[in-house]
């Protein structure tokens, strides 16, 4: 769980999941362009996202297209949920 919250612990992480989440498929250098970050930078968020189990990625030509995990989207809102529920 601490692996989860430390991937989700980075704001352009958040916005990377943000711009899946409808069950777009987008590219590296789209990605880039939305959430106003280097190519390398962000390759390197999507990594991260990728190894935590978040994302999934296929080679199209010579770039890559990531999409959040299936069920990802459906998993999340019952995270949010939970946490919003829970009392500190």
């Amino acid at each position: 769980m601490e692996k989860i919250y430390r991937v989700l612990g980075g704001r352009k992480r958040i916005e990377i999941i943000r711009l899946l989440i409808d069950g777009r498929e987008l590219s590296v250098g789209d990605i880039a362009k939305e959430i106003h970050l280097s190519h390398t930078a962000t390759s390197k968020h999507l990594v991260m996202l990728r190894q935590a189990g978040f994302l999934d990625r296929r080679q199209a030509g010579f770039e890559a297209r990531y999409w959040l995990e299936d069920g990802l989207a459906s998993e999340l809102a019952i995270l949010v949920k939970l946490i919003r529920q829970t009392k500190i």
